[in-house]
């Protein structure tokens, strides 16, 4: 099969700007390369034919958008049925791929619940091989947490239940298989879970899920001349790929039907981080990040987003606008040394999504000014207890993962300050399961990243230092751990990776922890934690919860 004409991602590649980069909180930054005005990246087959508004003829596709699965009510329970399977999916215009999705070929079904909601999902695993179900940004029990701690096996089912308990966010759901997590994504297995509570449905945000409120699920991927993908692991960078790939298809095309849209942009790529702008230079408002709405919006012109990182987004647009989300070069490089690190792709740029306004309609208002009411202070971390985090060469703190090795007990629901240090000439970032945290500070470094609201991963420039306040409340196990790592996929699947348990006072870890995980048996949940869940104490909305 002949190589497809899709452009593929190169250094120094595709309408390289100039300029220089400022922090995302500064209102009207300036982001050169962004000005300059791009055309359409061009594919064979327009698959979704102009995109339902755009210029007839053109190679752009459709934007495909996750559909809301439907849960059925079992006793007040709302319960989300899902399926990882194998399909063939076009990528690319007209070449079939084989790759993995939830209830589909690729990606996933948006899963959608309110604050309070009783929730089980039963995930039946009908791959070839064990995967698990990771619920990314969700707080609840570690039993149904879904890390490397709870495989399906082929032909299982696993039904975790919990309470969803915290505020309106972007999460989303991925597989956490034990040093195969990198791979499972990258064929295919992603999607979002987005939770709504009653403060943000008061607010004059765009909310038509599929209409004004869009998610945007980011990727890349390498791919063989035969249509198949590349999983040859590059040294160092693992799958890190040279196509770019928006809700599953490249090309991707939106054609709006209103003058404000709402994008929910998550990083699902396995390594690459994005350096997110419009191509005429135009600004636009960020107004949530991982744990939810921030407390206001803030004005930009770019953002960095790392893998697993959410941003929400809003874009207004001119009736006749055509405008193309791209990834802009990093003008500083992150403050990676070329001279001796892998090559992260920081110097590439590309489009990943054309966006075509609506043809006429009234223009928009003032977004609210104040928007997420758990952000008034930061926490008073007083007397807290410190950890501290060194993360290098896929390591942290000089271990690899033990699956089997509890690496920090937590014992009390009050604040902590933890201490994320990198180590190393290359890049990574920070991610904790079961809760977010606030960003405390940020130094030893000029890169700024998205560090506002509640965050549940950071990303880290060579020698940065991350001081993080965070908790854990209301779920307590010594038999069930949680995880902390890297996000970029290679680092954890290497072993930069530990974990915790959160215990009762004065409670110790179960020896048990990691056994017979080398069967990847079948593996069903149960709606208790067996180690015990404690009232850890109200966490409130202080806890970012």
């Amino acid at each position: 099969m002949p190589e497809s004409p899709y452009p593929r991602i190169t250094r120094r590649s595709l309408l390289r700007g100039a300029g220089g980069l400022v922090g995302i909180a500064a209102v009207g930054s300036v982001l050169a390369g962004c000005g300059q005005e791009s055309s359409p990246v061009a594919g064979e087959g327009a698959g979704g034919g102009d995109g339902g508004g755009g210029r007839g003829g053109d190679a752009r596709r459709a934007l495909p958008v996750p559909p809301l699965l439907d849960p059925r009510i079992v006793d007040g329970v709302s319960v989300f049925s899902l399926v990882a399977m194998a399909g063939s999916s076009e990528i690319r215009p007209g070449v079939p791929t084989p790759t993995w999705g939830y209830n589909g070929s690729m990606l996933g079904p948006t899963l959608r619940a309110r604050r309070g909601d009783r929730v089980r999902v039963e995930v039946r695993n009908s791959l070839p091989e064990m995967t698990t179900t990771h619920w990314h940004g969700m707080h609840l029990p570690a039993k149904m947490d879904g890390g490397p701690h709870q495989p399906i096996a082929p032909g299982g089912t696993w039904s975790p239940e919990w309470r969803v308990d915290q505020q309106a966010a972007t999460l989303w759901y991925h597989p956490h298989p034990h040093g195969v997590t990198g791979k499972h994504v990258y064929r295919g297995l992603a999607g979002l879970f987005l939770v709504d509570d009653a403060d943000a449905d008061a607010l004059d945000l765009p909310r038509d899920y599929g209409v004004d409120d869009i998610p945007l699920i980011v990727q890349d991927r390498r791919f063989h001349d035969d249509g198949t993908l590349d999983e040859t692991d590059l040294p160092d960078m693992g799958l890190l790929g040279d196509t770019p790939v928006v809700n599953g298809i490249t090309d991707a095309h939106f054609a709006a039907t209103t003058r404000r849209v709402r994008f929910r942009i998550l990083n699902g790529a396995t390594m690459r981080v994005f350096n997110l702008c419009l191509s005429d230079g135009r600004p636009f408002a960020i107004i949530g990040s991982d744990g939810g709405l921030l407390d206001t919006p803030r004005t930009v012109e770019n953002v960095y987003v790392s893998p697993g990182e959410r941003v929400e987004i809003v874009v207004d647009l001119a009736a006749d606008d055509e405008v193309t989300l791209r990834n802009e070069r990093f003008a500083d490089n992150l403050e990676v040394d070329d001279s001796d690190a892998p090559d992260f792709g920081l110097d590439d740029e590309f489009d990943l999504l054309t966006i075509s306004g609506p043809g006429a309609g009234e223009a928009p208002g003032a977004l609210p000014a104040e928007l997420g009411t758990t952000l008034g202070a930061f926490p008073d971390t007083r007397g807290a207890r410190r950890r501290s985090f060194d993360m290098e060469w896929f390591q942290i703190n000089g271990k690899r993962m033990d699956i089997s090795r509890v690496d920090e007990v937590i014992d009390h629901p009050g604040w902590e300050v933890w201490t994320v240090s990198n180590k190393d000439n290359w890049i990574h970032n920070f991610h904790v399961h079961d809760t977010r945290f606030r960003v405390l500070s940020l130094d030893r470094t000029s890169t700024t990243p998205m560090t506002d609201g509640w965050k549940d991963t950071i990303l880290l420039a060579p020698g940065a230092v991350a001081t993080l306040a965070v908790r854990f409340t209301d779920h307590t196990s010594a038999r069930w751990p949680y995880m902390y790592h890297c996000h970029m996929l290679f680092h954890e699947d290497q072993g930069m990776m530990g974990q915790f348990v959160v215990v009762e006072p004065g409670g110790t870890p179960d020896p048990a922890i990691g056994s017979g995980l080398e069967h990847g048996g079948e593996h069903t949940a149960t709606t208790q934690d067996d180690g015990g869940h404690g009232d850890r104490g109200g966490h409130g909305e202080h806890g970012g919860h």
